[in-house]
């Protein structure tokens, strides 16, 4: 099974993919999506891609299977909705913006993106499954390494 993800680039810039496939750091990228242009980016379960935006950083693409976030589905409710339901998912990450995207295992699955004139990376549809933006931290510190009463605050804060 891949996820595809068409890509429509309305930036100034060509777009650079980099297949992180196995871990390893790709020699070169590939140009998915010319200067005003359209394109598309497979990639398969367990791979994960890195799309360049020139100037605005990277857009992590993770094709993670049948992983789940699992703070973020209805354990507690008798009728999970219909996004606990799917089997596969898909993180994306820009910036310090998340996109957790579930589907279906029976066929490709499938979205489109589009970089906008001044590099902001749009969703704009998903043909497969449901999309949730999400927030996941980019460094977790665990409470140990904190100083005494802080996770106290954190705590009464939530």
């Amino acid at each position: 099974m891949n996820i595809k993800i068409g890509l429509t680039n309305r930036y100034g810039y060509e777009l650079i993919a980099y297949p992180f496939n196995g871990g390893a750091c790709p020699d070169n990228g590939e140009k998915i999506a010319p200067l005003e242009g359209k394109g598309e980016l497979t990639i398969a379960s367990g791979e994960n891609a890195i799309i360049d935006v020139p100037g605005m950083g990277s857009l992590l693409v993770q094709f993670l299977g049948e992983q789940k976030l699992e703070n973020f589905h209805d354990r507690a409710c008798e009728s999970p909705s219909e996004f606990d339901q799917y089997e596969q998912m898909a993180l994306l990450r820009y910036k310090t913006t998340e996109l957790y995207w579930r589907f279906p295992s029976s066929d490709d699955a499938q979205l489109e993106l589009s970089v906008n004139d001044i590099g902001t990376v749009c969703l704009d549809k998903v043909l497969s499954g449901e999309a949730r933006r999400v927030s996941l931290p980019e460094f977790f510190i665990p409470p140990v390494f904190l100083p005494s009463g802080v996770d106290e605050q954190e705590s009464q804060a939530e």
